[in-house]
This record gives C-alpha cells, sequence and structure tokens, in this order.
C-alpha cells in the first residue's frame, strides 16, 4: 500500500469547523485518507472540539471521539498533500506564512465543486495518484470558481452546527467521490 493521501483541515481555534471537516471527511474516505486539523490560533490548544460540534457530528453518524485542538506548524503543512481551510482569512495566513503550500490550499466551500467537475478528468489510480492529480488540476482552475467562506458557528446554536455540516458534507462529498481508486 502507497502512503495515505494527507489532508489538512485548518480554521481559527481547531474546536469547530475544522474538526468537523476533518472527521466528515474521514468518515466519507477509507484508510488510504489521513485527515488532520489545526487552527491559525493556539488559543484553544488542547481542548476538545466544542459540544454542538460533536453533538452535531454523533448525529450523522460521524466519529467526533479523541479531537484536541493543535496549533497550526509547519510540520502540518509540510506534511500535507491538500490543505482545505474555512475562510479567505486563513487562506491569506498560509499564503503569507507558509507560501509554498498555496498550490495545495483551498477553501473547503470551493474545493467541493472544483472535486466534483475533475473527477472524471483524474487519472486511474490509487487514492495517492488521484489526489495529487486532483490537487494539480484544482490549482490551474484556481479563480474559475466563487469564493466561499464557512462561517464561524463558536457560541452560536445547534441549528447553526446543523448548516454548517451541511455545507461540509456538501463540498466533501464530491472530494471523497473524487478521491476513490479507479
Amino acid at each position: 500500500m502507497t502512503s495515505p493521501f494527507t489532508v489538512l483541515h485548518v480554521c481559527t481555534g481547531n474546536i469547530c469547523r475544522s474538526p468537523m471537516s476533518e472527521r466528515i471527511l474521514a468518515g466519507l474516505t477509507g484508510e488510504d485518507v489521513y485527515n488532520h486539523g489545526a487552527g491559525i490560533s493556539a488559543y484553544h490548544e488542547g481542548e476538545n472540539m466544542q459540544n454542538n460540534a460533536m453533538t452535531e457530528l454523533e448525529s450523522r453518524g460521524y466519529d467526533p471521539d479523541g479531537h484536541r485542538a493543535r496549533h497550526l506548524l509547519r510540520e502540518h503543512v509540510e506534511a500535507s498533500d491538500l490543505i482545505l481551510v474555512a475562510t479567505i482569512g486563513h487562506l491569506d495566513y498560509i499564503a503569507e506564512r507558509f507560501p509554498e503550500a498555496v498550490a495545495k490550499t483551498f477553501l473547503v466551500r470551493s474545493f467541493g465543486p472544483m472535486a466534483a467537475d475533475l473527477a472524471d478528468s483524474l487519472p486511474d489510480g490509487d487514492t495517492a495518484v488521484r489526489g495529487k492529480a486532483l490537487v494539480d488540476a484544482a490549482d490551474a482552475r484556481r479563480g474559475g470558481y466563487d469564493e466561499l467562506d464557512l462561517a464561524d458557528p463558536w457560541g452560536m446554536s445547534q441549528t447553526v452546527y446543523a448548516k454548517i455540516a451541511d455545507q461540509l458534507e456538501t463540498a466533501l462529498k464530491p472530494v471523497a467521490s473524487a478521491l476513490e481508486p479507479r
């Protein structure tokens, strides 16, 4: 087996959006995709994800257990094949601090439509081959899709967390489908 295709999910505190994104994509893919997350702020480092995020994940059949917030480090960026961020501000953060990672960094809500459009054009192969081709093709198409932020639900109601989870599932299902080996 080849090394897993590695996806880094990034938001601000790594307690709401990025853990939800991470766990949803993990639930939609197999062991050949390694999902991990981090936040651009160290404020919540070591904390579990927000209760509303955990509740929403559980209600949809995803595993919320074992999460601990991490602060984004260079080693997380370097170890990842794809970086999915919540907002344009997070994109800018990556571009400023890790300019070498810009080609593999995308807004999560914008990457889903890209993956849907590009899936049939990807080469046959395992998940890593298809994933790397997807990232390269998406980078070449950058700017051709709406830039859609994922709102921060921190401190909001369960209904807001449900909306975020809906948006993440809509974005991540085509990604999971594009990564399936062929």
